[in-house]
Protein backbone atom coordinates (compact mmCIF):
# COMPACT_ATOMS: atom_id res chain seq x y z
CA UNK A 1 0.00 0.00 0.00
CA UNK A 2 1.59 3.29 -1.03
CA UNK A 3 0.56 6.50 0.36
CA UNK A 4 -0.95 8.89 -1.97
CA UNK A 5 0.12 12.32 -2.83
CA UNK A 6 -0.89 15.07 -0.27
CA UNK A 7 -3.51 17.31 -1.90
CA UNK A 8 -2.40 20.70 -1.74
CA UNK A 9 -6.07 22.10 -1.26
CA UNK A 10 -7.00 21.14 2.12
CA UNK A 11 -10.45 22.01 1.39
CA UNK A 12 -10.89 19.67 -1.59
CA UNK A 13 -12.44 15.95 -0.53
CA UNK A 14 -9.91 13.00 -1.47
CA UNK A 15 -9.92 12.02 -4.92
CA UNK A 16 -10.15 8.28 -3.94
CA UNK A 17 -10.60 7.28 -7.80
CA UNK A 18 -6.67 8.90 -8.94
CA UNK A 19 -5.67 5.15 -7.73
CA UNK A 20 -6.15 3.09 -10.57
CA UNK A 21 -5.60 -0.15 -9.61
CA UNK A 22 -9.16 -0.40 -7.98
CA UNK A 23 -10.77 1.21 -10.74
CA UNK A 24 -9.39 -1.48 -13.11
CA UNK A 25 -10.54 -4.46 -10.36
CA UNK A 26 -14.02 -2.78 -10.66
CA UNK A 27 -13.64 -2.73 -14.47
CA UNK A 28 -12.71 -6.66 -14.60
CA UNK A 29 -16.31 -6.81 -12.47
CA UNK A 30 -18.14 -4.97 -15.10
CA UNK A 31 -16.57 -7.04 -17.87
CA UNK A 32 -17.26 -10.63 -16.52
CA UNK A 33 -20.65 -9.04 -15.04
CA UNK A 34 -20.45 -10.19 -11.68
CA UNK A 35 -20.72 -6.31 -10.91
CA UNK A 36 -24.24 -6.25 -9.57
CA UNK A 37 -23.69 -9.30 -7.70
CA UNK A 38 -24.10 -8.92 -3.93
CA UNK A 39 -21.16 -9.81 -1.68
CA UNK A 40 -19.64 -9.28 1.46
CA UNK A 41 -16.56 -7.86 2.30
CA UNK A 42 -13.57 -7.23 5.28
CA UNK A 43 -11.34 -4.74 5.69
CA UNK A 44 -8.17 -6.52 7.51
CA UNK A 45 -5.41 -5.19 9.33
CA UNK A 46 -3.12 -7.80 11.01
CA UNK A 47 -1.22 -5.42 13.87
CA UNK A 48 2.26 -6.30 14.94
CA UNK A 49 1.22 -6.89 18.35
CA UNK A 50 -1.95 -8.27 20.36
CA UNK A 51 -4.94 -5.49 19.29
CA UNK A 52 -5.11 -2.82 16.73
CA UNK A 53 -6.75 0.49 17.16
CA UNK A 54 -10.20 1.27 15.12
CA UNK A 55 -9.77 4.63 13.55
CA UNK A 56 -10.76 6.55 9.99
CA UNK A 57 -14.90 5.91 10.29
CA UNK A 58 -15.73 9.85 10.51
CA UNK A 59 -13.42 10.38 7.69
CA UNK A 60 -14.85 7.61 5.63
CA UNK A 61 -18.12 8.80 6.27
CA UNK A 62 -17.04 12.90 5.76
CA UNK A 63 -15.41 12.06 2.15
CA UNK A 64 -17.99 9.82 0.87
CA UNK A 65 -20.51 12.92 1.78
CA UNK A 66 -18.26 15.46 -0.16
CA UNK A 67 -16.70 13.27 -3.13
CA UNK A 68 -18.23 13.11 -6.49
CA UNK A 69 -17.38 11.27 -9.59
CA UNK A 70 -17.56 14.47 -12.07
CA UNK A 71 -17.44 14.68 -15.66
CA UNK A 72 -13.82 15.79 -14.89
CA UNK A 73 -13.11 12.39 -13.55
CA UNK A 74 -14.70 10.62 -16.17
CA UNK A 75 -12.86 12.77 -18.73
CA UNK A 76 -9.25 12.07 -16.96
CA UNK A 77 -10.04 8.36 -16.93
CA UNK A 78 -10.91 8.30 -20.28
CA UNK A 79 -7.36 9.40 -21.50
CA UNK A 80 -5.38 6.76 -19.70
CA UNK A 81 -3.86 4.90 -22.29
CA UNK A 82 -1.57 1.95 -23.45
CA UNK A 83 1.54 2.10 -25.39
CA UNK A 84 -0.52 1.96 -28.36
CA UNK A 85 -2.21 5.15 -27.15
CA UNK A 86 -5.61 3.17 -26.70
CA UNK A 87 -7.89 3.96 -23.79
CA UNK A 88 -7.55 1.20 -21.06
CA UNK A 89 -11.17 2.26 -19.72
CA UNK A 90 -14.06 1.17 -21.68
CA UNK A 91 -16.42 3.57 -22.79
CA UNK A 92 -19.37 1.37 -21.07
CA UNK A 93 -17.69 1.31 -18.04
CA UNK A 94 -17.04 4.85 -18.09
CA UNK A 95 -20.62 5.46 -18.47
CA UNK A 96 -21.50 3.62 -15.85
CA UNK A 97 -19.35 4.71 -13.17
CA UNK A 98 -20.64 8.14 -14.39
CA UNK A 99 -24.09 7.12 -13.39
CA UNK A 100 -23.21 5.30 -10.20
CA UNK A 101 -24.82 5.82 -7.35
CA UNK A 102 -23.41 3.65 -4.07
CA UNK A 103 -25.46 1.06 -2.91
CA UNK A 104 -23.21 -0.11 0.09
CA UNK A 105 -23.39 -1.27 3.57
CA UNK A 106 -20.49 -0.13 5.64
CA UNK A 107 -20.12 -1.05 9.27
CA UNK A 108 -17.02 -0.43 11.48
CA UNK A 109 -16.01 -0.65 14.72
CA UNK A 110 -16.14 2.77 16.62
CA UNK A 111 -13.25 4.74 16.49
CA UNK A 112 -10.89 4.12 19.63
CA UNK A 113 -12.42 0.52 19.58
CA UNK A 114 -9.76 -2.66 20.88
CA UNK A 115 -9.57 -5.30 18.18
CA UNK A 116 -8.06 -8.49 19.19
CA UNK A 117 -5.61 -9.51 16.90
CA UNK A 118 -7.72 -11.05 13.71
CA UNK A 119 -11.17 -9.16 13.56
CA UNK A 120 -12.10 -7.32 10.71
CA UNK A 121 -11.82 -3.52 11.24
CA UNK A 122 -14.97 -3.38 9.33
CA UNK A 123 -17.76 -5.26 7.09
CA UNK A 124 -18.84 -4.27 3.97
CA UNK A 125 -22.25 -5.52 1.58
CA UNK A 126 -23.06 -4.23 -1.25
CA UNK A 127 -22.25 -4.78 -5.49
CA UNK A 128 -18.63 -6.52 -5.99
CA UNK A 129 -18.07 -2.96 -8.60
CA UNK A 130 -18.65 -0.99 -5.77
CA UNK A 131 -16.95 -2.58 -3.19
CA UNK A 132 -13.73 -2.82 -5.79
CA UNK A 133 -13.85 0.41 -6.28
CA UNK A 134 -14.24 1.76 -3.20
CA UNK A 135 -10.62 0.03 -1.88
CA UNK A 136 -8.56 2.98 -2.28
CA UNK A 137 -11.03 4.92 -0.01
CA UNK A 138 -10.64 2.20 2.66
CA UNK A 139 -7.10 1.73 2.44
CA UNK A 140 -6.57 6.28 2.97
CA UNK A 141 -9.66 7.04 5.31
CA UNK A 142 -9.62 3.62 7.42
CA UNK A 143 -6.74 1.08 6.88
CA UNK A 144 -3.98 3.76 7.24
CA UNK A 145 -5.52 5.76 10.37
CA UNK A 146 -5.93 2.48 11.84
CA UNK A 147 -2.26 1.70 11.47
CA UNK A 148 -1.02 5.10 13.11
CA UNK A 149 -3.65 4.73 16.02
CA UNK A 150 -2.39 1.10 17.20
CA UNK A 151 1.52 2.47 16.70
CA UNK A 152 0.48 5.01 19.08
CA UNK A 153 -1.73 2.93 21.35
CA UNK A 154 1.19 0.02 21.24
CA UNK A 155 3.87 2.95 22.71
CA UNK A 156 1.11 3.24 25.53
CA UNK A 157 0.64 -0.39 26.10
CA UNK A 158 4.42 -1.17 26.93
CA UNK A 159 4.71 1.54 29.10
CA UNK A 160 1.50 0.86 30.98
CA UNK A 161 0.76 4.44 30.90
CA UNK A 162 -3.45 4.55 30.41
CA UNK A 163 -4.41 7.82 32.23
CA UNK A 164 -4.35 11.77 31.76
CA UNK A 165 -4.94 13.84 34.25
CA UNK A 166 -6.53 16.16 31.53
CA UNK A 167 -6.71 15.28 27.99
CA UNK A 168 -4.80 17.53 25.38
CA UNK A 169 -6.97 19.45 23.50
CA UNK A 170 -7.20 18.06 19.49
CA UNK A 171 -4.65 19.47 16.99
CA UNK A 172 -5.44 21.36 14.10
CA UNK A 173 -5.57 19.23 11.02
CA UNK A 174 -6.59 19.41 6.89
CA UNK A 175 -8.63 17.14 5.36
CA UNK A 176 -5.93 14.93 3.29
CA UNK A 177 -3.52 12.21 4.41
CA UNK A 178 -0.87 14.10 6.06
CA UNK A 179 -4.11 15.78 8.25
CA UNK A 180 -5.56 12.15 9.08
CA UNK A 181 -2.30 10.77 10.15
CA UNK A 182 -1.82 13.87 12.75
CA UNK A 183 -5.74 12.78 14.11
CA UNK A 184 -5.87 8.92 14.14
CA UNK A 185 -2.00 9.53 16.04
CA UNK A 186 -3.84 11.67 18.67
CA UNK A 187 -7.00 9.20 18.80
CA UNK A 188 -4.30 6.03 19.74
CA UNK A 189 -2.63 8.33 22.57
CA UNK A 190 0.45 9.90 20.90
CA UNK A 191 2.10 12.36 22.67
CA UNK A 192 2.61 16.00 20.86
CA UNK A 193 5.88 14.81 20.10
CA UNK A 194 5.42 11.82 18.79
CA UNK A 195 2.59 13.32 16.43
CA UNK A 196 4.97 15.61 15.08
CA UNK A 197 7.38 12.24 14.71
CA UNK A 198 4.60 10.88 12.78
CA UNK A 199 4.03 13.15 10.49
CA UNK A 200 7.12 12.64 8.01
CA UNK A 201 6.73 8.63 8.40
CA UNK A 202 5.07 6.93 5.84
CA UNK A 203 2.66 3.81 6.90
CA UNK A 204 4.30 0.07 6.27
CA UNK A 205 3.51 -1.70 3.63
CA UNK A 206 0.87 -4.25 3.65
CA UNK A 207 1.12 -7.45 5.43
CA UNK A 208 0.02 -10.55 3.33
CA UNK A 209 -3.92 -10.97 4.14
CA UNK A 210 -4.45 -7.38 4.75
CA UNK A 211 -6.72 -4.67 3.00
CA UNK A 212 -10.03 -5.43 1.34
CA UNK A 213 -10.77 -9.27 1.22
CA UNK A 214 -14.14 -9.96 -0.51
CA UNK A 215 -15.65 -13.01 1.03
CA UNK A 216 -15.89 -16.16 -1.24
CA UNK A 217 -19.22 -18.30 -0.86
CA UNK A 218 -17.31 -21.64 -0.94
CA UNK A 219 -15.79 -21.03 2.20
CA UNK A 220 -19.10 -20.23 4.24
CA UNK A 221 -20.73 -17.91 5.49
CA UNK A 222 -19.16 -14.49 6.37
CA UNK A 223 -18.85 -12.84 9.53
CA UNK A 224 -21.12 -9.77 9.58
CA UNK A 225 -20.78 -9.07 13.61
CA UNK A 226 -19.01 -9.69 16.72
CA UNK A 227 -20.48 -9.06 19.69
CA UNK A 228 -19.12 -8.27 22.93
CA UNK A 229 -19.50 -10.19 26.04
CA UNK A 230 -19.65 -8.70 29.04
CA UNK A 231 -19.60 -8.91 33.37
CA UNK A 232 -20.56 -5.60 34.15
CA UNK A 233 -17.88 -3.61 32.71
CA UNK A 234 -15.44 -6.07 32.02
CA UNK A 235 -14.96 -7.40 28.64
CA UNK A 236 -15.12 -11.40 28.74
CA UNK A 237 -14.83 -12.37 25.03
CA UNK A 238 -15.39 -11.62 21.38
CA UNK A 239 -18.49 -13.76 20.03
CA UNK A 240 -18.38 -14.18 15.97
CA UNK A 241 -21.96 -14.48 13.98
CA UNK A 242 -22.62 -15.06 10.88
CA UNK A 243 -25.75 -13.15 9.28
CA UNK A 244 -27.69 -16.01 10.02
CA UNK A 245 -25.92 -16.48 13.73
CA UNK A 246 -27.14 -12.94 14.19
CA UNK A 247 -30.54 -13.18 13.30
CA UNK A 248 -31.71 -16.45 15.83
CA UNK A 249 -28.66 -15.47 18.53
CA UNK A 250 -30.68 -14.89 21.54
CA UNK A 251 -30.34 -11.47 23.09
CA UNK A 252 -31.62 -12.92 26.26
CA UNK A 253 -29.25 -15.81 27.54
CA UNK A 254 -27.15 -14.65 30.23
CA UNK A 255 -24.38 -17.37 29.11
CA UNK A 256 -23.09 -18.38 25.19
CA UNK A 257 -20.56 -20.97 24.02
CA UNK A 258 -17.87 -19.98 21.06
CA UNK A 259 -14.97 -21.83 19.73
CA UNK A 260 -11.90 -19.70 20.56
CA UNK A 261 -9.69 -19.17 16.99
CA UNK A 262 -6.32 -18.94 18.79
CA UNK A 263 -7.03 -22.47 20.74
CA UNK A 264 -10.09 -24.35 18.39
CA UNK A 265 -11.08 -25.01 21.71
CA UNK A 266 -15.19 -24.62 22.63
CA UNK A 267 -15.15 -21.47 25.78
CA UNK A 268 -18.10 -21.26 28.23
CA UNK A 269 -19.10 -17.50 28.75
CA UNK A 270 -21.24 -16.22 31.51
CA UNK A 271 -22.38 -12.73 30.60
CA UNK A 272 -24.65 -10.01 31.87
CA UNK A 273 -24.56 -8.19 28.78
CA UNK A 274 -23.31 -7.80 25.06
CA UNK A 275 -22.68 -4.75 22.92
CA UNK A 276 -22.51 -5.15 18.80
CA UNK A 277 -19.48 -3.44 17.46
CA UNK A 278 -19.79 -3.22 14.24
CA UNK A 279 -22.11 -0.14 13.70
CA UNK A 280 -23.34 1.45 10.31
CA UNK A 281 -21.07 4.39 9.14
CA UNK A 282 -22.98 3.86 5.26
CA UNK A 283 -26.40 2.56 4.42
CA UNK A 284 -26.99 2.10 1.21
CA UNK A 285 -23.94 4.51 0.06
CA UNK A 286 -24.89 7.36 2.59
CA UNK A 287 -23.24 8.66 5.63
CA UNK A 288 -25.27 7.84 8.78
CA UNK A 289 -22.36 8.46 11.02
CA UNK A 290 -22.84 11.01 13.81
CA UNK A 291 -19.60 13.79 14.40
CA UNK A 292 -17.65 13.11 17.85
CA UNK A 293 -15.15 14.58 19.52
CA UNK A 294 -11.86 13.71 19.42
CA UNK A 295 -10.63 13.54 22.74
CA UNK A 296 -13.42 11.52 23.59
CA UNK A 297 -12.65 9.34 21.03
CA UNK A 298 -8.93 9.48 22.52
CA UNK A 299 -10.21 8.97 26.18
CA UNK A 300 -12.50 5.79 24.53
CA UNK A 301 -8.74 3.89 23.77
CA UNK A 302 -6.95 4.84 26.63
CA UNK A 303 -9.63 3.18 28.63
CA UNK A 304 -10.42 0.07 26.19
CA UNK A 305 -6.40 -0.39 26.80
CA UNK A 306 -6.51 -0.20 30.25
CA UNK A 307 -9.49 -2.75 30.81
CA UNK A 308 -8.23 -5.35 28.72
CA UNK A 309 -4.97 -5.40 30.33
CA UNK A 310 -6.43 -6.05 33.43
CA UNK A 311 -8.67 -8.75 31.15
CA UNK A 312 -5.32 -10.55 30.07
CA UNK A 313 -5.90 -9.70 26.22
CA UNK A 314 -3.38 -12.41 25.44
CA UNK A 315 -5.72 -15.24 27.09
CA UNK A 316 -8.87 -13.25 25.89
CA UNK A 317 -11.31 -15.80 23.35
CA UNK A 318 -12.76 -14.27 20.45
CA UNK A 319 -14.27 -16.50 17.48
CA UNK A 320 -17.16 -18.32 16.30
CA UNK A 321 -20.41 -18.95 18.01
CA UNK A 322 -20.96 -22.79 18.84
Amino acid sequence: MQESNFITDYNAPYDWISDLQPVFAAQESWENGTYRQAVTAHLMYNPEGPFAIACGASSLAEQIRVFRITPGIITRLGQVTDSMGRSLFRESFLNHLQRLQLRVQVNIAPEGTLLPAGEPVLTVQGPELQIRLLESALRMLVWQPTHWATRAAMTRWKNKTWTEEDTPPPPSYPPNPFGWKIRASYIGGASADDMLENVNLPARPALPGEGIAVFEKSSGEPLVQVRRLFKGNQALADLWLTAQDEETASVSKTSTRLKDIKSGEPVEIGMSRFQNLYQPVLVTGHPVLPVQRLGYLRQRTLKQMESFMETGLEKYPHGWAL
